[in-house]
């Protein structure tokens, strides 16, 4: 079962750093709770994107990988 989200990023085709700085710039409208979906096909998402949340209080809640897909789901805080 996937979690429902507020608001989702797709960055795919890119890479780094452009994955976090696409999450960071949709955060900024977001409020506390709310939940950001990133799609993904740079594997350094799995190391950037962590260290990023971490660094700004935000939850990453999963990272899954299907195919070449890339799936985050941050918890805004």
């Amino acid at each position: 079962m996937s979690t429902p989200h507020d608001r989702s990023v797709d960055a795919l085709g890119t890479w780094c750093p452009v994955p976090v700085t696409m999450a960071r710039d949709a955060i900024v409208g977001m409020v506390p709770g709310e939940v950001l979906e990133v799609l993904a096909d740079d594997p350094m998402v799995f190391l950037d994107l962590p260290a990023w949340c971490h660094d700004h209080g935000h939850e990453v809640l999963s990272m899954e990988q299907r195919r070449d897909v890339i799936t985050s789901l941050i918890r805004v805080r």
